[in-house]
Parts: structure tokens; sequence; C-alpha cells
């Protein structure tokens, strides 16, 4: 049955109307506002791409690119973890271990706790003198372990993913299992059946066939990482502390649109063009990743 366009319109509009004013609106106006000076209230300035020159070439973009490569550092870290932990659990709870339902609740559990409460509640945890992991290493007999984690500045950033990936591990562990259990059970019995041990089965059958959800998960933790905000923000604050060792680009616009003690530079204009430098660096990948999808969609 052939519908009507009016009505596939009818249909399509009232989404339409929301994607529009909160995404297609926030998004050009983010982009407009790059190019003006504004504190907040009073009229704004047009000031041209002076807000980008200070970001790239002027005193600003010392922060930025500072914040630009703990980004870096948060993706090729956290990419590391989560795809190579997940990838290990999600093997071992497809080889049918004893508990595994269980232990795939449980390794999805901190999925379920929003972000900021686990920022706080880690806070908590690496909390110098009544925290539980200081406490824990002096109660084993590794004191000299024991050491500020979020105010050392050589651990501060290290902590803040390590506790990311503890948080997410579990999403990336269920999708990389579905991959692995959507493999035909006849390769893997015939693998064993030639002689084959569970590492070959793992590192010549099981990754191979498994590279494509790698690859799509890779970009999804790109575009993550350039996103991150609330875990740095829930753990060590606007500042970025210490000495902007955990900044990222999220802090940063924050800081910038929104003020902060010790922001050295306050304008809506020069936060929006933030903004536009991250999306650019995500929208790309975001484009690929769609189109990764669908190719994937079609083939099935």
């Amino acid at each position: 049955m052939k519908v009507k366009a009016r009505y596939v319109l009818l249909f399509i509009l009232p989404a339409l109307a929301l994607y529009s004013l909160f995404v297609v609106y926030p998004l050009f106006d983010s982009l407009m506002l790059s190019f003006y000076s504004w504190k907040g209230v009073g009229p704004k300035i047009f000031v041209g791409l002076k807000n980008f020159r200070e970001m790239f070439f002027g005193g600003f973009s010392k922060e930025v690119f500072n914040a630009f490569f703990h980004n870096i550092y948060f993706f090729i870290v956290a990419a590391t973890l989560e795809l190579g932990l997940g990838f290990l659990i999600a093997f071992l709870l497809a080889s049918k271990l004893r508990g595994a339902k269980l232990f795939r609740t449980v390794v999805y559990m901190p999925n379920m706790i929003p972000l900021v409460i686990v920022g706080f509640m880690w806070n908590l945890f690496l909390n110098p003198q009544i925290g539980l992991v200081n406490n824990f290493l002096k109660f084993i007999g590794l004191k000299s372990l024991a050491r500020p984690w979020l105010g050392d500045p050589s651990t501060a950033l290290l902590s803040i993913i390590l506790v990311n990936t503890w948080r997410h591990l579990g999403f990336y562990v269920l999708v990389i299992l579905a991959a692995i259990l959507n493999i035909s059970p006849d390769l893997i019995e015939a693998a064993y059946i030639d002689g084959a041990n569970n590492r070959k089965i793992a590192t010549k059958i099981v990754l191979p066939l498994v590279l494509p959800t790698f690859r799509t998960l890779l970009i999804l933790l790109f575009i993550g990482s350039f996103n991150v905000f609330d875990m740095v923000y829930a753990m060590t604050g606007v500042q970025a502390g210490p000495f902007r060792k955990t900044d990222v680009l999220g802090t940063v616009f924050y800081r910038t649109a929104f003020g902060g003690l010790g922001s050295a530079y306050t304008d809506m204009g020069l936060g929006a063009a933030v903004t536009v430098f991250i999306f650019a660096i995500v929208m790309p990948l975001s484009i690929l990743y769609v189109f990764l999808v669908e190719r994937r969609e079609r083939a099935w």
C-alpha cells in the first residue's frame, strides 16, 4: 500500500521540529556566536575570526592544545583498556564458564550508576587520608604505593581514565560478547578438532571476526573521549587540577563560557569557538560511524 506523502510528512513533522529546535538551532547558534565577543549580558560584538586566531595562535592556544592532547591521551589509554579488557572478559564469558551469567551482570552494573555519582564516589575512594584505595594498600603492606591519586600531576589524569574504564567496561564486554556469540560454533569446533588451543582460537579466529565490531567501538570511543566532561568535572572540578593536568576540551569550554576560579579567558564567543573546534574533530568520525553501521546493516 502506497502512503501519501502528506501523511508521511505529518508523522515526521513533530520529530523534525524537535530535532531542529534542540539540535540544529543550537548548533548554528554556537557557530554564529563563535564570530562574536559576548560576556553573557549586553550587546554582542562582531569580531570575525578573532576567537579562532586566539584559540589557535594566541595566548589561549596553550590552554586549548594542552586540553586537546589530554583528550588524545584519554582516547589512547581508554581504548587500549576498554577494548583489550573487554575482549578478554568477553572471550572468557563466551567460553561458558561457571557463573558466567552472574559475572556478566556484575561487569555491567557500574553502567547503571550515573556518571557524576561514579565520579564523586571514586573521589572519596581515592582520598589520600580516608580513601578506600590507600587504606587497602596500607592493609596489604604496600604503603609505599599510597599517594594523593588526584592531587599528584603524574597520576591524576590516569586515575580519571581508570575510573572511566571501570564505569564503561561492561558496555564494551556485552557488545564484543554479542559479536563473539555470533560466530558459527561449527567454526570453533572444527578448529578444536584440528588441534588449535584457546590462544590460537582467540587470536586467529575470534579476533579477526570481531574486528568490524572493534572498528565501530573505536569510533564511539574517540567521539566519547572528545566529549568527556562529567567525569573530570566530578573528580577534579572545572579547574581540572592539579595545574590543569586533567584539563580536557570540555572543561576548557565550560570555564571559558561560564567562568570559574582562576579563569584567564571568559567569553561566550570564545567558548563557542571551542565547541566548534570539538565539533570539527568529532563530526567526520560520526559520519564515518553512520556509514559503517549502514553498510553492516546492508550486509546482513
